[in-house]
């Protein structure tokens, strides 16, 4: 009987933290969780207290190393081929031919003669897609499979040289993402299973690494400090957000479930639910957890999800376009929640007056409108959308708009008034003012304020930075 803590350590990181499944090279055979301890079970007895002493870190630190040492594994990143082997393909004992199989073969046997690794993992034959439970299970925890991998092989084949390796496909779908986030160690290899550098790992800090990292950051965006040590988590997420903006998935859903992991919050698997519906659960689901305004920083199309809420993006392209100099106040934070009348939030809701000219018509309609905003001295301020509500029927009833001003913070002291930084960026808000009659006959619509949909971010600049807002202009909101 081994120790009681490595014990404790050992059984959680095989049902936790690697995959449900692996292929055990030396038999070329699948494992499942319980296969696996029972195999590993005896290098595990053999660990010794005085085994446990030489990690400067501490006990716990010395357990998980030794635990991970024992069960490290390979990882593989890539795009699917034809004849790809399935779960039951490689439980049938047959051996066939093709692209997808002279693929896994070949990430065997690099993953063990170059990397050492007894266990590989890929998603073509480690998971069983008949399995729903199984199915949604590898989805939300793949961000940690990869995380924990000793080694993931990123296959490009449609790359013959380190020239050209930024047009593959690898770089344009959705799940590769995190398979470029998440792993510790990578190696990019080439379509006939070179690699790309003579690094042994591809994210190391280094010189030769360089021309490497050069290309990627300029494909993906992504900077090198995230590239070579991303922290996942709901933060951070307007930038994030258009790191996969340009990505396709297969599954339309996959848009959504593909970025759980890097914003390390979990939606139930629902295929056939969606796209708009999947993505709108993620927002949600981030927006439970975190208190960042940039999950509010976006424009365009809404999900359109039952009339609920106009404050939910569509799709992570509503984020491509926010303008650089938008930045965050220090105490920049932000309390909202979804209710059955919408998104509940407080913004600094700042009259604004239409100078478009008027069309003469009852009622008139225009995509493109000019604004100004006396408080704020802001002239000219043009915003696209798909359509404004410019005059009403009697000159009682009218639209009234407001900018719904986002990245304000709070002074902190008694008086507690909101400040603006110079660049500040708003929503466009809406409502029929007038008596509450004529809205209910005529317009059918509710006294409250509603998101206008506009085609480009609104963003505004002040004479100076720290301009000090009026308190009574905070109002909560359901958008």
């Amino acid at each position: 009987m081994g120790l009681r803590d490595l014990e404790d350590a050992f059984n959680r990181y095989v049902f936790d933290e690697v995959p449900v499944r692996m292929i055990y090279l030396p038999q070329m055979k699948l494992l499942e969780r319980d296969a696996l301890k029972r195999l590993y079970q005896p290098h595990i007895d053999q660990i010794t207290e005085k085994d446990l002493q030489d990690n400067p870190l501490g006990r716990s630190a010395a357990i998980e190393e030794r635990v991970r040492r024992q069960l490290k594994y390979g990882i593989l990143s890539h795009r699917w081929l034809s004849l790809e082997p399935s779960l039951q393909d490689m439980m049938s004992g047959k051996t066939l031919e093709g692209p997808g199989w002279e693929k896994l073969r070949k990430f065997c046997e690099v993953a063990n003669k170059v990397y050492g690794v007894e266990l590989v993992w890929s998603d073509t034959c480690c998971i069983d897609k008949t399995s729903s439970s199984e199915l949604d299970e590898s989805l939300r925890c793949m961000f940690r499979w990869y995380r924990n991998a000793d080694i993931c092989i990123a296959y490009l084949a449609e790359t013959t040289s380190i020239d050209g390796f930024h047009n593959d496909e690898w770089f344009t779908r959705g799940w590769t993402l995190q398979e470029l986030l998440a792993p510790r160690i990578i190696r990019f290899f080439r379509s006939d299973w070179v690699p790309l550098t003579d690094c042994r790992n591809d994210k190391a800090d280094g010189v030769a690494n360089r021309p490497i990292f050069d290309v990627i950051t300029a494909v993906t965006g992504i900077s090198s400090q995230d590239l070579r040590a991303f922290v996942p988590g709901p933060f951070q997420v307007d930038t994030r957000m258009i790191w996969a903006a340009g990505r396709r998935t297969t599954r339309s859903e996959d848009v959504a479930y593909s970025l759980m992991g890097i914003f390390d919050v979990c939606i139930p698997i629902t295929y056939g639910e969606g796209a708009q519906r999947a993505f709108f659960r993620l927002i949600e689901a981030i927006m439970q957890v975190s208190n960042d305004p940039g999950v509010l920083y976006w424009a365009g199309k809404p999900a359109q999800i039952h009339g609920l809420s106009t404050a939910f993006p569509s799709a992570p392209a509503c984020y491509v376009g926010r303008p650089d100099n938008i930045r965050s106040l220090a105490d920049e934070k932000r309390e909202f929640s979804l209710t059955n009348r919408g998104l509940r939030i407080q913004l600094l809701v700042i009259p604004v007056d239409l100078v478009t000219p008027a069309i003469p018509s009852a009622t008139s309609i225009q995509n493109r409108a000019t604004f100004r905003c006396k408080a704020l001295k802001v002239d000219n301020l043009t915003i696209e959308g798909l359509s404004f509500p410019v005059l009403e029927r009697t000159g009682t009833n009218r639209y009234a708009y407001s900018l719904g001003v986002i990245n304000y913070a709070m002074i902190q002291g008694e008086s507690k008034d909101p400040i603006l930084p110079k660049s500040c960026i708003a929503y466009l808000l809406t409502r029929v003012e007038g008596t509450r009659s004529f809205a209910r006959m005529v317009l059918s619509v509710c006294h409250d304020w509603e998101k206008v949909e506009t085609r480009t971010f609104i963003t505004f600049n002040l004479p100076q930075d720290y301009t000090v807002g009026k308190r009574k202009l905070l109002t909560t909101v359901w958008i």
